[in-house]
């Protein structure tokens, strides 16, 4: 899993608020879902109360066999009966009341104080008033058909909340002294009761809302109370850390650092002014040293320069001081060779001029990278075709080439003018080709391609021999490097000096040097010479 990326506060601002809403939101939800049971158990147990209380009531009425009530009293009136039985006393007519009728004026009285009201149902009623509804219809149902002993449910009428609660009526032996059809222990219909519960919704939403304010201000309370914690007593001492931290990087080392906020960032505190102390001991010991050995180290370099500088001027010195011998020596055996007729002489006398013209190309070589390093080579730019130059180098070298049974190759791909030291440059390609014919196997081709880049011309030498090692591509072309030839028994060939050269001559025109792998097999040599503006 990835690692969360972002600043330690907003780390810390995060988890507080993952861990602190969700809980306080379920602590909160609880507390809401809690207390609207309680309130709708509360409605409950009123209903239960209530329905309790008129059964009972209708109960001693039945008991009593009816209440008798004076006709013009004000508990006698709006309630009358589906029959009436008038007893005529000293008082005034009397009517008596029946049980379901005792229940109709209890629900009159309470209607019009705007409390409750609840009525009877029947299965079979005499009084058709007390047909039930579909709401008792579904009550008689339920408690017929099982053992239930309430019935409730929640509904709107006119655009006010009520709840509905029924409880079941029992024929008794009572009742059957009028109700003749109905069998004792049955349910005969129920009693209905409906409360207005709009006042007790209107205080549960306000409940609610009272709890998600609570919630709320609990949450945003404790989510700023932590963060102001985490901000006092970890991210300043952190951002303390930092600057000081920030400031060692620069070379400020302070001894005493304070953090404030715990015993331990304190602690914390007094180790890293500790180490700043021993940093700051080690940056001087260390800027002494380096004094030191900066001091001991230019001395040295000076001596070195002045050792390559009298290096140089020896190289030079000699290599011209042996020039001149070397051209003598060279005479006199062109001489002998013109002169001697015996076989074995003439094969010694081949051997030595083998070896003179070695060295004669060591005494060159090391007069040119002299004369290079030390600036003191004179230049003679001009404009030269570089297919005319190696072209005629081809020709040159292609006697040498057949020596070793080898084929040159290149295809002009027409004029390609640029501005070089042609001798120089010359040289360079000779320097390649001989370096191919020496290293490719007998029958073998070396070619020679001419491109045109984007400002600068390529010439490529391409021979089959055994190749470069990646590892001393590039150190070949310093002074005095050879690499190992697996086509020659593993031995150096050269001096070291050639490359050098070449790579000298090279730089000196703008131009750079390399070598890579050829496909066919060998190397490729690549240098380039910038070409003129009008081609």
């Amino acid at each position: 899993m990835r690692a969360l990326r972002g600043s330690l506060l907003f780390k810390f601002v995060s988890a507080i608020i993952c861990i602190v809403v969700p809980l306080l939101g379920i602590i909160f939800l609880w507390q809401g879902v809690v207390e609207e049971r309680q309130a709708w158990s509360q409605v409950v147990n009123q209903a239960r109360l209530l329905t309790r209380q008129i059964i009972l009531t209708r109960q001693w009425v039945s008991d009593s066999q009816g209440v008798f009530l004076r006709q013009d009293t004000p508990g006698a009136q709006g309630g009358g009966g589906f029959y009436s039985d008038l007893l005529p006393t000293e008082r005034g007519v009397l009517q008596r009341f029946t049980p379901s009728m005792i229940t109709k004026q209890l629900s009159l009285y309470s209607y019009r104080q705007n409390l409750y009201r609840f009525r009877l149902a029947g299965i079979a009623p005499m009084n058709p008033e007390n047909r039930p509804d579909d709401f008792e219809l579904a009550a008689i149902k339920s408690f017929s058909q099982s053992e239930n002993k309430e019935y409730y449910t929640l509904a709107d009428h006119d655009g006010e909340a009520i709840f509905q609660y029924s409880a079941p009526l029992y024929v008794d032996e009572t009742c059957l002294s009028c109700h003749k059809n109905y069998t004792s222990g049955t349910v005969s219909g129920c009693l209905s009761i409906h409360l207005p519960v709009q006042h007790v919704l209107d205080s549960l939403s306000s409940s609610k809302l009272q709890l998600f304010s609570s919630a709320l201000a609990l949450i945003v309370l404790t989510v700023l109370t932590l963060y102001f914690l985490v901000r006092h007593l970890v991210l300043n001492p952190l951002s303390t850390l930092e600057t000081v931290a920030e400031g060692i990087s620069r070379g400020q080392f302070p001894e005493r650092i304070h953090f404030g906020g715990s015993d331990e960032m304190n602690r914390v505190g007094q180790a890293l002014g500790s180490m700043s102390a021993k940093l700051r001991e080690g940056r001087d010991r260390l800027e002494e040293e380096v004094q030191n050995a900066t001091s001991e180290l230019a001395l040295a370099n000076e001596e070195l320069k002045t050792l390559d500088r009298l290096k140089s001027e020896f190289l030079a010195t000699m290599s011209h001081e042996l020039r001149s011998p070397l051209t003598s020596i060279r005479g006199g055996l062109d001489y002998l060779r013109r002169t001697e007729t015996a076989s074995d002489r003439q094969d010694y006398l081949q051997i030595m001029d083998k070896n003179l013209r070695r060295l004669v190309h060591l005494v060159t070589d090391i007069f040119d990278i002299t004369r290079i390093e030390a600036d003191k080579i004179e230049w003679n730019f001009g404009p030269a075709d570089m297919s005319e130059l190696v072209g005629e180098i081809v020709e040159i070298m292609t006697p040498l080439a057949e020596e070793r049974e080898l084929r040159l190759r290149f295809l002009s791909p027409g004029p390609m003018t640029a501005m070089v030291d042609v001798e120089r440059i010359e040289q360079v390609i000779v320097n390649l080709t001989d370096n191919a014919i020496k290293y490719s196997p007998g029958g073998g081709l070396v070619s020679f391609v001419l491109l045109r880049g984007e400002g600068e011309f390529k010439i490529q030498v391409r021979d089959q021999g055994p190749g470069i090692p990646a590892e001393a591509r590039e150190a070949i072309f310093k002074k005095f490097h050879t690499a190992p030839s697996s086509g020659h028994s593993g031995k150096p060939g050269g001096t070291g000096l050639g490359l050098a050269i070449c790579s000298q001559i090279v730089r000196a025109h703008g131009g750079r040097i390399w070598v890579e792998d050829n496909p066919e097999g060998g190397s490729i040599f690549t240098f380039t010479l910038p070409a003129r503006d009008e081609d």
